[in-house]
């Protein structure tokens, strides 16, 4: 139990430390400069992580702003795909 909470405490405190902004569609057209692609392959892993490794590496590219364009898995494996594009 005081793993699992310490656990979530810092994935809590890492995710708020993200300053890239995921965007959606209807926020597009205030989008002027896309700076590229990313995109994350997490073996075994979730979802949730890796759209949390999808805006860690919007920071690092020095984006601003990031919209998703795929996630999810190949067939019934475990492992865990997502793109995004990425904007100043």
């Amino acid at each position: 139990m005081k793993n699992s909470m310490c656990t979530l405490i810092l994935l809590t405190l890492s995710f708020s430390s993200f300053a890239s902004k995921e965007i959606r569609g209807s926020e597009m057209a205030n989008m002027k400069e896309k700076i590229g692609e990313i995109s994350v392959d997490v073996r075994d892993g979730t979802l949730d992580e890796a759209l949390s490794q999808l805006s860690k590496k919007a920071d690092e590219k020095g984006a601003a702003y990031y919209r998703i364009t795929s996630a999810g898995t190949d067939g019934m494996g475990a492992d865990v795909r997502a793109t995004a594009d990425i904007y100043k």
